[in-house]
C-alpha cells in the first residue's frame, strides 16, 4: 500500500467519524495480510473503539479469515460490520464485482464502504494485474449491487504532479449499504446473491497473459518501428517533453 492511499483513509475516518462514534465498530479490512514492506489500514482502527477484522485470501501477518471461496464469503454472516475497507487489491482481483456484491452484504444497514484502487501505473502482477479504475467505475458497481454512492474521486492532475508516488492515481469510492430493514433488506440480499451464484459452487479459472507475443502483435510492433523509428532526436524529444496529462474531464 503507498502513503496516499493510507492518508485516504486517514482523513476518511476525520471526516466520517460521527459515523463511528460508538464503542466496538467493526471494521472488516479486505486484502489485509502484511508484507514487510506494505502497511496494512489496520493502525487507524485501536482497540476497544474498533473491533477490526483481516480478511485475504492467503494466510499471513495481520490475517483473520481466510475464505475457502475466494469471492464468496459464506463464513461472514449478513449486516456484520460497520466499516469495510480495501486498498489496492482490485485492480489484482479477476472478478472485483463480486467482491464489492460481497462487500455489500456483509456491511450493515447504513455502514460504509472505502475503496480505493489505482486508474493508471504500470503492470504489477500479484499473481494477476487486470483493471484500472475511472471514476464511472464506481457509479457502475453501486448502480449493480444496489449500494448508495457517497462519494467518488480521481486523483487530479494538480495532486499526481505533487507527488512522484501518485502515478497511481488512485480512484475512490465512498458507498453505503441503505438503511433497509425486514422484506426490503432481504430484497437487497437477494440481488446480491444473483450477482454471485456462478462463483458460489464454483471459481471460473483465470488465465494470465502469456508475455510472449503472437504473429498478429509482433507484426504491429514491426509496423510501428518503421513507421516511427526511435531516432536519437526523438528520443531527446521524448525525454524532455512535459508529460501528457492522464485524465481529463470532458
Amino acid at each position: 500500500m503507498h502513503e496516499t492511499s493510507f492518508v485516504k483513509a486517514e482523513i476518511f475516518l476525520q471526516t466520517y467519524g460521527d459515523d463511528f462514534a460508538q464503542t466496538g465498530v467493526r471494521v472488516l479490512e479486505i486484502g489485509s495480510k502484511s508484507y514487510d514492506a506494505q502497511n496494512t489500514y489496520q493502525p487507524l482502527f485501536p482497540h476497544p473503539r474498533f473491533a477490526y477484522t483481516g480478511l485475504d485470501i492467503e494466510p499471513g501477518n495481520n490475517v483473520d479469515i481466510v475464505p475457502m471461496n475466494t469471492f464468496v464469503w459464506p463464513e461472514i454472516a449478513d449486516c456484520s460490520f460497520d466499516l469495510c475497507l480495501s486498498a489496492s487489491t482490485f485492480e489484482h482481483n479477476p472478478f472485483f464485482w463480486v467482491t464489492f456484491a460481497e462487500i455489500a452484504r456483509v456491511t450493515k444497514p447504513g455502514g460504509l464502504a472505502l475503496i480505493i484502487a489505482p486508474g493508471a501505473g504500470h503492470v504489477h502482477r500479484y499473481p494477476y494485474d487486470c483493471w484500472r479504475f475511472y471514476p464511472d467505475s464506481w457509479g457502475a458497481l453501486c448502480s449493480l449491487t444496489g449500494m448508495e454512492l457517497v462519494e467518488s474521486y480521481f486523483e487530479t492532475d494538480k495532486i499526481a504532479a505533487a507527488n512522484p508516488e501518485n502515478f497511481w492515481r488512485d480512484s475512490a469510492v465512498v458507498a453505503r449499504k441503505p438503511k433497509l430493514s425486514g422484506v426490503d433488506l432481504d430484497a437487497f440480499h437477494s440481488r446480491l446473491q444473483k450477482i454471485v451464484s456462478l462463483f458460489v459452487d464454483e471459481r471460473p479459472p483465470s488465465q494470465i497473459a502469456p508475455e510472449r507475443h503472437g504473429k498478429w502483435v509482433e507484426a504491429y510492433e514491426h509496423f510501428m518501428q518503421r513507421k516511427y523509428p526511435m531516432t536519437l532526436s526523438r528520443m531527446i524529444s521524448k525525454a524532455i517533453r512535459r508529460p501528457s496529462k492522464i485524465y481529463r474531464r470532458v
